[in-house]
C-alpha cells in the first residue's frame, strides 16, 4: 500500500465519521478541539506557573513546548497537505499548516499525562483520582484526536503519528525528568545555555522556514535558568486577588513583547517571510516571548510584592 492509498483510506474514514455531521456536533468537535489548542495551553501553563506551582509549571510547560517544536520540525519536513485540500467534500474548519502529524494530538497526548501525573496526586480517595487521572491522561487526547478527524483537518494515521510521539514525550518526562534534572542542575548556566542551544539547533535544521517555536523553547527555558539563580517567586503564595494580578499583568507584558517586536521588525522589513532574516527575526521574537514569560514577569511580580520569594540555591 502506498501513501497515496494511506490518504484515500483516511479521506473514507473521515467522510465515515462525518455522516454524524449537524451543527451540534460540529460546535462540540471545535469546542474539545480547542483543549489541544496553543492558546489554551498557554493561558493554563502561565497560570500554574505563576500562580501554582513553578516547577510543575516549567515541566508541563517544557513538555508542550519541545513536542510542538518537534511536530514543527516534522511537519515541515513531510509537507503533506491538510485532507479538505485533497478533497473538499470533507471541509468543515479552515486549518493553516501541513497535516503530518496532528499537532493537536501530539500536543495533548504531551501535555495531560503530564498534567494529570503532576497535578492529580494521590491520597484520599486514591481509586477516585487513579480513575481520574488515566481518564486525564488517555481519554482527552483521544477524544481532542476523533475531534481532528471528524473536523476534516487531519487523516487518522495523523492522528495516531500524533499520539504516538505525544506519548511517547509525556513517558519520556515522567519517567526520567527527575534522573535528568538531577544531572543538569549542578551544570553551569553557561553549559546548560550550550546543550539548549544545540537542541534548538537541531529542531531548526528540520524546520528552518518556522522557528517559532524553538525560538519559544530556548526563551522560556533560558529564562527559568536566570530564575533559579539565588531567590525565586513562590508561584503558590499571596491571595486570589494577587494571582489575579499576577495573571493580568504577565499577559500584558507577554502580548506586548510578542506584538511590539513584530511591529518593529515588520516597519523595518525584517518581519516578511520574503526576507532572508525572517527566521531569525521569528526566533527572536518568540524567544523573548518565552523569557518574558518565564523570568521577566516572574521578577516584575516580586518588585510589585505581588508575590513572595524562596530560596533555591544556597550559596
Amino acid at each position: 500500500m502506498n501513501w497515496e492509498q494511506i490518504y484515500e483510506w483516511g479521506l473514507s474514514v473521515i467522510k465515515t465519521v462525518q455522516k454524524i455531521k449537524s451543527p451540534f456536533m460540529t460546535g462540540l468537535m471545535e469546542f474539545v478541539s480547542f483543549f489541544g489548542d496553543p492558546i489554551f495551553y498557554f493561558v493554563i501553563l502561565m497560570w500554574i506557573f505563576w500562580c501554582l506551582d513553578r516547577k510543575i509549571g516549567f515541566k508541563l510547560g517544557t513538555a508542550i513546548i519541545f513536542s510542538g517544536a518537534l511536530n514543527g520540525a516534522i511537519k515541515n519536513s513531510l509537507q503533506v497537505p491538510r485532507p479538505f485540500q485533497k478533497d473538499a467534500s470533507v471541509f468543515i474548519v479552515e486549518e493553516s499548516g501541513f497535516s503530518t502529524p496532528s499537532g493537536h494530538s501530539q500536543g495533548s497526548a504531551s501535555f495531560y499525562p503530564v498534567a494529570s501525573d503532576s497535578l492529580i496526586k494521590n491520597g484520599k480517595n486514591a481509586k477516585g483520582k487513579r480513575f481520574l487521572r488515566i481518564a486525564v491522561a488517555v481519554f482527552i487526547p483521544l477524544l481532542i484526536g476523533f475531534s481532528r478527524i471528524y473536523l476534516g483537518v487531519h487523516y487518522p494515521t495523523d492522528v495516531m503519528l500524533g499520539l504516538i510521539l505525544g506519548f511517547l514525550t509525556s513517558a519520556g518526562i515522567i519517567l526520567f525528568w527527575d534522573s535528568v534534572a538531577s544531572v543538569l542542575e549542578p551544570l553551569r548556566n553557561s553549559l546548560k545555555l550550550l546543550i539548549l542551544t544545540f537542541v534548538c539547533l537541531g529542531i531548526n535544521y528540520f524546520s528552518a522556514n518556522d522557528s517559532s517555536m524553538s525560538g519559544l523553547l530556548f526563551g522560556f527555558v533560558a529564562g527559568y535558568i536566570y530564575l533559579q539563580d539565588s531567590e525565586s517567586f513562590d508561584a503558590g503564595s499571596g491571595n486570589w486577588l494577587c494571582k489575579i494580578l499576577r495573571v493580568l499583568i504577565g499577559m500584558i507584558i507577554v502580548a506586548a513583547v510578542y506584538c511590539g517586536l513584530k511591529i518593529l521588525f515588520n516597519y523595518f522589513g525584517f518581519g516578511s517571510e520574503q526576507s532572508q532574516w525572517y527566521p531569525l527575526c521569528r526566533f527572536i521574537r518568540y524567544g523573548a516571548v518565552g523569557f518574558s514569560a518565564s523570568f521577566i514577569a516572574p521578577k516584575l511580580f516580586l518588585r510589585f510584592n505581588l508575590a513572595g520569594t524562596e530560596k533555591i540555591n544556597e550559596e
